[in-house]
């Protein structure tokens, strides 16, 4: 014996609207992680750049190791707190955490790589695309200009990293870190204050 539904095209509609609408949400209270990565980063271009003007490459590695360890320990504790007070997750939401994932093992991977074989004018470029990729995908799924603009701007300085030395790769770092994660952070920011 089947049982109707009474489940209605209109209503698998408000549902879908409903779900984007709470991993918009959800993003919005993310925009923490944006400028948590987006001051440690900027940190270390300025840090590196410092370095390579006053002759001491030898900080810029330990400098780098630094903030890593700091952002993750950072991140870690936040999302455990957040995890701990947040209902389950719905599919978009997921989404957007496989996407960073991923870009952040990829990341993680490349970026020894690129230490060991001591390729460090490809260091940069290669970050910034990896950022590029990931806050690109996460504004389109989102609906987020700010994000899509900030993965625009980190793939376009990637391009234009590559045609610098090291110490000009930080400068544009640093500015793509601007464009692409604080700005974006602090615009999801607001929006998570407005409601």
């Amino acid at each position: 014996m089947e049982q109707e539904s009474n489940f209605t095209e209109q209503d698998a509609i408000e549902l879908i609207e409903h779900t984007i609408r709470s991993a918009r949400q959800n993003v919005s209270e993310n925009g923490f992680i944006f400028l948590l990565w987006g001051w440690m980063i900027l940190l270390g271009y300025s840090l590196s750049y410092t370095f390579i003007t006053m002759e001491a490459t030898g900080g810029i590695g330990y400098s780098w190791l630094a903030i890593g360890i700091v952002g993750f320990v950072a991140s870690f504790i936040y999302y455990a707190k957040k995890e701990k007070t947040s209902r389950i997750k719905n599919q978009v939401e997921k989404y957007f955490t496989y996407i960073w994932s991923g870009v952040g093992l990829g990341a993680t991977v490349f970026y020894t790589y690129m230490i060991i074989a001591q390729e460090w004018e490809l260091i940069t470029p290669f970050i910034l695309s990896m950022a590029g990729i990931g806050t690109f995908i996460s504004g389109r799924v989102m609906k987020v200009s700010a994000l899509v603009l900030g993965g625009i701007s980190f793939l376009v300085g990637a391009g234009v990293a590559l045609c610098f030395q090291n110490e000009w790769q930080f400068l544009i770092g640093a500015i793509c870190i601007i464009t692409g994660y604080l700005i974006p952070g602090y615009v999801l920011k607001k929006r998570y204050k407005k409601g």
